[in-house]
């Protein structure tokens, strides 16, 4: 088995509830981070704010098996592709694989932006602190302060919503 985290956001309908349904849906057990409201990158003028989480699944699967879970996830959300960065129900990314690498187009592991946004990193350091060093040094030690100091913006954009997703 592989630790693998899996990034969710939602910025459509009920946000919340996108949310918990796919940390439902996946396979046990399931490790949730906090619930944070950010607001949208790169995305059309008017867009919601968005709820964002990251799970941690332990899973034993090929690329393919992967991209189809998160496909299924998004496909039970009711989730349309209208254009790139649009509002959607449910956005689920596969943000790290422990031990696995992957150049696939389909399905890039680590997630090739994951890196420069601080609405995975921090909720990624709720559950592995020492994979958010690893992916952003910087941004990680950031939002440790604010953290420590009980701040509800932890970094630019990234306020605590809620409490574990699970």
């Amino acid at each position: 088995m592989a630790k693998t985290f899996l990034a969710l956001g939602s910025n459509l309908g009920d946000r919340m509830g996108y949310l918990r349904r796919a940390a439902l849906a996946l396979p046990g057990p399931v490790r949730c981070s906090r619930v944070y409201e950010t607001v949208p990158i790169d995305a059309p003028e008017g867009s919601g704010q968005f709820l964002n989480a990251v799970v941690e699944i332990d899973f034993e699967a090929d690329i393919s098996e992967l991209l189809a879970l998160v496909n299924r996830l998004e496909t039970l959300a009711n989730r349309e592709r209208l254009e790139p960065n649009a509002s959607r129900t449910l956005d689920v990314d596969v943000i790290f694989v422990k031990g696995m690498t992957s150049d696939d187009p389909e399905m890039t592991i680590p997630h090739p932006r994951c890196r420069e946004r601080a609405f995975v990193v921090a909720p990624l350091s709720d559950l592995d602190s020492s994979l958010a060093k690893f992916l952003n040094p910087e941004m990680a030690r950031l939002i440790a302060i604010s953290r420590e100091r009980e701040d509800a913006e932890v970094f630019p954009g990234v306020v605590i919503y809620g409490e574990a997703l699970c």
